[in-house]
């Protein structure tokens, strides 16, 4: 008996090599079933991960939760968009920062030669001439406030021709008694408007809050502006100043019923600005006039009368009455 047989004696008969030949001839269905049943799992797993998807993406929770993504996105698009722009802005200023450094110094250096060109200038004038200098300044404006001349100044030569049917306004004028006896009823006359005076009561009241007045001025002008005065609410009586002028309009006319009038401009008086305040023409004529015509159209609230302290006409002189 060989030693192989003398093994398989010795376990009862059952030999290993045999079992291990009978193992490797499985039958042919064992080799169908196992394929089948894997592939039937994993469809079955598929399909069930598919359904959730399917049932998860239907619900209003995961169309929010989409929405707050796409909301997300742009935003972010947005903010980088936004975060481009501060840093173009941000190299933009720094570019003009350092044209700035390279530009104060030469500054600095041109107030210093301005400094030094002054003080050069003021030692050469000696004090007195620099006090003359002021004086003739301030009795220039002082003459007239303005600076300018005025053409329609009564003691110059300027005069009233007609205040177009205006009624003067009467009411509160003081009056003239002789031994307790009243006599006559004093009131200023349009001629006030072309006088230098203009304390409280100097000026010329008309009825309501429109008027027209005529002035033939000194000799033909080349008329640039006009300064219109009334008196501040400072030294007002009353404390304020609604009768003062506000619209009105300045013509040039070449005779006193010129229907064809040239219009210079029109203007509005502040009565919360200055006292004098000066307007200059809106229209420039190439003629030169002698007359010209004040209409105020509107004053400042007052509903019973209106007060022109005084009107100016400036320009240049014609030189035909040079």
């Amino acid at each position: 008996m060989s030693v192989r047989n003398t093994y398989c004696c010795a376990n009862g008969g059952i030999c290993p090599a045999a079992i291990l030949n009978s193992s490797r001839h499985s039958p042919w269905y064992c080799k169908l079933i196992k394929p089948f049943v894997f592939c039937v799992i994993t469809s079955l797993l598929a399909m069930s991960v598919s359904h959730l998807c399917d049932k998860y993406s239907a619900s209003t929770t995961f169309r929010i939760i989409r929405s707050d993504l796409v909301n997300l996105r742009a935003h972010l698009n947005t903010l980088s968009m936004e975060v481009k722009n501060v840093i173009e802005t941000r190299d933009e200023l720094r570019s003009k920062l350092k044209e700035v450094g390279y530009i104060i110094p030469k500054m600095s250096e041109a107030i210093l030669y301005l400094r030094k060109e002054v003080s050069e200038g003021m030692k050469a004038m000696s004090p007195e001439t620099v006090k003359d200098l002021v004086r003739s300044e301030l009795q220039t404006y002082d003459a007239d406030k303005t600076g300018r001349t005025d053409y329609a100044l009564g003691s110059s030569g300027g005069t009233i021709l007609s205040t177009r049917g205006t009624e003067t306004y009467s009411a509160g004028a003081p009056v003239l008694k002789l031994f307790g006896i009243p006599i006559c009823q004093q009131q200023n006359t349009p001629h006030t408007i072309i006088q230098t005076g203009v304390l409280p009561g100097e000026c010329w009241a008309f009825k309501g809050s429109s008027g027209s007045v005529v002035i033939q001025l000194l000799g033909f002008v080349q008329v640039s502006g006009v300064s219109m005065e009334h008196i501040p609410q400072s030294i007002s009586p009353t404390g304020e100043t609604t009768t003062a002028p506000k619209e009105f309009s300045v013509l040039g006319l070449k005779n006193v019923d010129d229907t064809n009038p040239f219009l210079f401009g029109k203007f509005t008086y502040d009565n919360a600005g200055p006292p004098v305040q000066y307007f200059e023409v809106q229209n420039r004529s190439d003629k030169p006039y002698e007359i010209i015509e004040l209409k105020v159209h509107s004053n400042s609230g007052n509903k019973e009368y209106t007060c022109i302290y005084r009107i100016r006409v400036h320009g240049t002189l014609s030189k035909k009455n040079r």
